[in-house]
C-alpha cells in the first residue's frame, strides 16, 4: 500500500480531477446529435466513451442484482425498461451472470441476466450501447459464450464485448489469454468480422494483471473497481487508472458502494458520496446492479445533480471509509464474499 501524506494525496487527487475535465469527460449536458446511443431525451450528463467515438451517461446499469436472479423476469424486465425510459444508454452484463438468489454457481443458471435484458433488446436494441463479456479462456470456448450472448440478447452486434474478471497476477491465466487458442485471439476475430464493435477487459481484485494486459495488446475499454476505499489497499486508482487514461481507453468504475456495504455500521459514507466519488475520477460511466426501481429512481437523480468533488471532499471520504476498508474491498480478497448478496454494483 501506497503511502501519502494528505498534502501528496490532494496533489495527486488535484490532478485527476484536473484529468476529467482535460479530457473532455466534464459533466456537461451534451447535444443529443453528439451522442449517437442517446434516446429521444437526454436525461443524464454524458461523458466521451474513450477513443471509440460514443458517449454514454456517467451512471449505467449492472445488469445483476434482480436483472440475473433466476424467477425473477418481469421484475428484471420492469428494470430494464425503466432504466432506458430514464435516460441510461449503457447496459453492461456477462455470460456469467446468472443465480438462484443464494450466489449459486451453478452453471445451469449462467446466462439468465443475459436473457432478461435480452428480452427488452428485441424492441429497443438502439436505443443502449450494450457490453458483455466472456470469462472463458480458450478461443473456443469464448466463441461459443459469443454465440449464446447474441442468442441471448436477441441480437446481431455486441457493442463492447470483454475478458471477464482477470485476477491476481497469474502468469498461467495470462498467458491463456495471449495463447494461439486463447481468448484473445476470439476478441480479435470478432471485431474484425464486425460481430462485436469493441474489445475491453475487466477485473477487480489486482490492477497489476489488467495493466500488464493494457501494455501488451491494444483494446478499446478497461471496467475496474473504483471507490472511496480504494488507496488503502493495491489500489487501482494508482497503479492502472492513469494508464487507461494516458491510452484513451473507455473507462468503466464498478464497485462503487461494494455490494451494498457502504451502508453497514449505520451508514460508512452515502451512496451520494459513493457515487460522486468516482464521478469525479476520469471515468466515462460508472455501472452500478439494481435491486428495485426505488434504488433506480434514487441513483439516478445523484447522477442528475452530480458536480465533481474537491480534493479536499475527496480525502474526506477516504478517511471515513479507512476504518472499514477491508469491508468494503471483500472483492480484493480482504473479508468474505457477502453471502447470498445482491443489491447495488455487483460484478
Amino acid at each position: 500500500m501506497k503511502l501519502y501524506t494528505d498534502d501528496s494525496r490532494r496533489e495527486f487527487l488535484k490532478k485527476l480531477i484536473a484529468g476529467t475535465s482535460a479530457m473532455g469527460l466534464a459533466p456537461l449536458m451534451m447535444s443529443l446529435e453528439s451522442c449517437s446511443t442517446a434516446g429521444p431525451t437526454l436525461k443524464i450528463p454524458q461523458r466521451a466513451f474513450g477513443k471509440t467515438g460514443e458517449s454514454v451517461g456517467i451512471y449505467s446499469l449492472g445488469a445483476q442484482g434482480t436483472v440475473e436472479q433466476i424467477g425473477l423476469r418481469d421484475r428484471a424486465i420492469e428494470i430494464v425498461d425503466r432504466c432506458i425510459e430514464m435516460g441510461i444508454n449503457y447496459i453492461d452484463t456477462s455470460a456469467w451472470y446468472g443465480q438462484d438468489g443464494d450466489n449459486s454457481k451453478d452453471e445451469a443458471f449462467r446466462g439468465t441476466s443475459e436473457r432478461y435484458v435480452g428480452e427488452v433488446m428485441k424492441t429497443r436494441r438502439s436505443e443502449v450501447f450494450l457490453a458483455t463479456k466472456t470469462h472463458d479462456r480458450s478461443y473456443d470456448g469464448a466463441m461459443k459464450h459469443l454465440e449464446n450472448s447474441l442468442k441471448n440478447l436477441q441480437t446481431d452486434v455486441i457493442d463492447l464485448w470483454q475478458i471477464h474478471n482477470v485476477k491476481n497476477y497469474d502468469k498461467e491465466d495470462l498467458d491463456r489469454i495471449f495463447a494461439d487458442d486463447g481468448c484473445l485471439k476470439a476478441l480479435e476475430k470478432a471485431k474484425s468480422e464486425g460481430v462485436v464493435r469493441f474489445i475491453g477487459i475487466t477485473g477487480h481484485e489486482s490492477p497489476e494483471p489488467l495493466k500488464d494486459l493494457l501494455d501488451r495488446h491494444t483494446f478499446d475499454t478497461v471496467l475496474m473497481a473504483l471507490n472511496a476505499a480504494d488507496k488503502h489497499h493495491n489500489s487501482f486508482i494508482e497503479k492502472l487508472l492513469p494508464t487507461a487514461v494516458e491510452q484513451d481507453l473507455g473507462i468503466i468504475g464498478m464497485k462503487i458502494p461494494a455490494r451494498d456495504r457502504i451502508l453497514d455500521h449505520g451508514g460508512i459514507i452515502s451512496m451520494k458520496e459513493a457515487m460522486s466519488y468516482t464521478m469525479t475520477l476520469p471515468v466515462s460511466t460508472i455501472v452500478v446492479g439494481l435491486d428495485s426501481i426505488r434504488e433506480l429512481e434514487e441513483n439516478i437523480k445523484i447522477a442528475q445533480e452530480f458536480e465533481p468533488l474537491s480534493a479536499d471532499e475527496m480525502l474526506a471520504i477516504e478517511d471515513k471509509v479507512k476504518p472499514h476498508h477491508e469491508h468494503l474491498m471483500f472483492y480484493k480478497g480482504l473479508s468474505s464474499w457477502p453471502k447470498g448478496a445482491s443489491g447495488n454494483n455487483l460484478d
